[in-house]
């Protein structure tokens, strides 16, 4: 198993500019995970040959996020078509069908409402809204970007097709984040604090990462 710690998300740097972003997750059997990445990696070749660049990530949990990003829906769907009639796609997809080495758990759609300048470490904190209120959960994450942009953290703000919202910090490395968790701000102090009063989401996942080089 590589020993960088990688989210999904949604934050590998070609995605800063993509408007739809797809990340499928998967779980390595038991002892496979080298194979899961050695197979990862043949479907980007294969992909790469269809016109799009997907990233491989592997996040705190070991999970693997394969990510196809695209600038708009008909791109993502003439994407779709030609990979269902590549031979080489769908014999690729045939053999890891009958030989898997991972399981997925899931797969989901991202745009990017607000974008920030992707840096090589990430904190990423995944936000389920409460019910009729997810325009306000993402108002308050604006809110809260300007907030951690103007103390030096790089903002990306993705919903996915479930209704989550992804809040990505990125900084330049480990010790940047260090510097950020040690001083907050008492702007972000008063805002927290208001926040608190009344939540609209929670919190229901959360990670930290570094990019795979």
């Amino acid at each position: 198993m590589r020993k960088i710690l990688v989210t999904l998300l949604l934050i590998l740097p070609m995605l800063a500019a993509a408007q739809v972003t797809q990340v499928t997750l998967w779980e390595p059997l038991p002892g496979k995970s080298n194979e899961m990445m050695a197979t990862a990696a043949k479907g980007v070749e294969i992909s790469k040959k269809l016109g799009v660049q997907p990233g491989l990530a592997l996040d705190t949990h070991g999970r693997l996020h394969y990510i196809t990003s695209f600038k708009d829906w008909a791109s993502w769907g003439e994407f779709q078509a030609k990979a269902a009639a590549n031979p080489e796609m769908q014999a690729f997809i045939a053999d890891y069908t009958k030989n898997p080495s991972a399981t997925q758990l899931e797969s989901f759609m991202l745009n990017e409402p607000l974008s920030g300048v992707p840096g090589a470490v990430y904190h990423v904190f995944v936000w389920q809204p409460y019910s009729g209120r997810s325009a306000e959960l993402f108002a308050k994450a604006n809110e809260a970007s300007r907030i951690h942009a103007k103390a030096g953290a790089g903002i990306a703000i993705n919903m996915d097709q479930l209704g989550r919202m992804h809040y990505v910090m990125s900084f330049d490395d480990w010790s940047q984040w260090g510097k950020f968790q040690d001083n907050p701000t008492s702007e972000w102090a008063t805002f927290w604090a208001s926040f608190q009063e009344n939540p609209p989401g929670k919190v229901i996942d959360t990670y930290m990462s570094s990019q795979v080089p």
